[in-house]
């Protein structure tokens, strides 16, 4: 598209921040509390998936202003390595990158809305708020840029506002919050940690939103670098204080193990009936990173379908790729209807690391290959951001291994088995 409907910094930042508050920081803490039993544990998991994501964001900056082009992980592992891993990037980010989630966050906003209007079923209101983001997405960029930037903005304010009461009224967390540093440090070192941090990682996803449709944004290469660096540090304090304030208003009793702890902490907060009301606030902020999925998820299958025959249904005829658009609401759909809630989350987390980590990589292999190549964007105090990125990413996933060996054994072999289609698909279209 032109650059003059182009969409500026603050809507990619809208996208990165949608993109990233959605199902997981709204779901992961009932899970992490059966493995982890104080605040300084508990806050800290968030702080360090935060500072991961922010070397991450920073590497992906520096790759996709050298790399300028729509498509995400896509178009960066097909540029960095080979066609083949650009495919396998391409497939799991379509469907375990952004379906999945779609239909993850669709029944979060289901079970949310639920609460307030216990008459609702949990996926018809799923279903229902796919197709309203899909309605919304299929008119136009601008369109979708207004749509992100006002559910974004109200879903901010929302989060905000219950942080804010969370800390003025009297809470009954009864957590420890006191640091014990030999107890703590013991539980960060436990298998278990790493599978409450492959849980950070899920909630902290979509802090590379911008990258994906990278040709749409004005002056794309540094508004794509101001909204993976702000949106990502916008959304690590809002983690932090966010979690703070559920283990501030509740008892770990009564969200251990509960998916819907925003709505048990309004509850202990505000009474029965004034935290339906929350609960539905919750649910109109998740709207928001519904509709970021919706955005951002078509995106990548427009641009495979521009480069590969087979695919060239997905490719865009106008400015909105709107096969590409239905076929992700199609399948979100189907998932609301025929999958579970956290095995979702288990079997699609590790893939879609591996994926993120080789552009993360790509950073390095970069400079290394093309030193001379122009660099409008760089990593500030390279190697380090990618180092520790790609170090974190390692322990998570052997961590995970040892802890859960046949989710993370299912995620290699999709892997590896996408990746060798693309050959035989070659040799078809040839």
């Amino acid at each position: 598209m032109s650059k003059e409907g182009g969409a500026g910094a603050f809507a990619a930042t809208s996208l990165v921040v949608a993109s990233m508050v959605g199902t997981g920081v709204f779901t992961s803490l009932g899970f992490q509390l059966a493995d982890l039993n104080s605040a300084p544990q508990i806050l800290f998991l968030w702080g360090l998936g935060g500072v991961i994501a922010l070397c991450g964001a920073l590497c992906y900056a520096e790759v996709a202003a050298s790399l300028p082009k729509s498509g995400g992980e896509y178009h960066f592992l097909r540029s960095l390595y080979h066609p083949s891993l650009g495919f396998m990037a391409g497939v799991l980010s379509a469907f375990a990158g952004f379906a999945a989630p779609t239909a993850i966050t669709a029944l979060a906003f289901g079970e949310y809305l639920h609460e307030s209007f216990p008459l609702l079923p949990v996926k018809w209101a799923a279903a229902l708020v796919i197709l309203l983001g899909t309605a919304a997405h299929a008119i136009s960029t601008r369109t979708s840029a207004r749509v992100q930037v006002g559910a974004t903005g109200l879903k901010l304010a929302l989060i905000f506002t219950f942080i804010v009461a969370a800390w003025i009224l009297p809470g009954k967390g009864d957590i420890r919050w006191s640091i014990h540093w030999a107890e703590d440090f013991q539980a960060v070192m436990q298998p278990a940690f790493a599978i409450a941090l492959l849980f950070v990682f899920y909630s902290y996803t979509g802090w590379n939103a911008a990258v994906y449709g990278l040709e749409e944004w004005d002056d794309p290469q540094h508004t794509v670098r101001r909204a993976l660096v702000g949106g990502t540090l916008l959304v690590g304090l809002l983690y932090v204080g966010l979690n703070a304030s559920f283990l501030h208003s509740a008892p770990v009793a009564e969200m251990k193990g509960v998916v819907q702890v925003g709505h048990v902490a309004s509850v202990s907060l505000f009474g029965q009936e004034a935290a339906r009301v929350t609960s539905g606030f919750f649910a109109i902020g998740l709207f928001a990173s519904v509709s970021a999925l919706l955005w951002a998820g078509p995106r990548v299958l427009g641009a495979m379908g521009k480069n590969m025959r087979a695919l060239r249904y997905f490719a865009p005829r106008r400015e909105v790729p709107h096969v590409a658009l239905v076929f992700q609401a199609v399948l979100a759909l189907c998932l609301v209807f025929a999958v579970g809630f956290r095995q979702l989350i288990t079997a699609t987390q590790t893939g879609l690391t591996i994926s993120s980590s080789l552009v993360v990589a790509g950073c390095i292999v970069l400079r290394w290959r093309n030193p001379e190549l122009p660099r409008p964007v760089k990593v500030p105090l390279y190697p380090l951001p990618p180092l520790i990125f790609l170090a974190m990413a390692g322990f998570v996933i052997v961590r995970s291994t040892i802890a859960d060996p046949a989710s993370t054994r299912i995620a290699l072999w999709a892997v590896l088995g996408i990746t060798l289609l693309w050959f035989p698909l070659k040799r078809l279209r040839q």
